[in-house]
């Protein structure tokens, strides 16, 4: 089958049919709005993996160096950044669309 140039994109399936209602700010500031919620949620995970991976090497440093002591706060402050990590992942989630 040959092709001329004056064929509309559309109809061939190159580019994507949207509804006329995509292109509507009200939509764009929906999609961008849950886009990021869940930017917001990755930084704030990784913030989280950051801190826990600081608190791991304390927590070795620590326990190699024999001071015992501190690894009862170490082991707690570990497990807080555990809890509220899962919450993140589990519960904080974008609102469901409107229709």
């Amino acid at each position: 089958m040959e092709r001329n140039g004056s064929e509309n994109l559309n109809e061939i399936g190159v580019m994507p049919r949207q509804s006329p209602r995509a292109d509507s700010p009200r939509r764009r500031v929906l999609t961008g709005g849950r886009t990021a919620v869940w930017q917001a949620r990755l930084v704030l995970l990784v913030m989280i993996n950051i801190a826990q991976l600081w608190i791991l090497s304390a927590t070795i440093e620590a326990a190699l160096a024999g001071e015992y002591k501190q690894l009862v706060p170490l082991v707690i402050a570990s497990g807080v950044c555990w809890v509220i990590a899962l919450t993140i992942f589990l519960w904080w989630k974008p609102a469901e669309k409107r229709r």
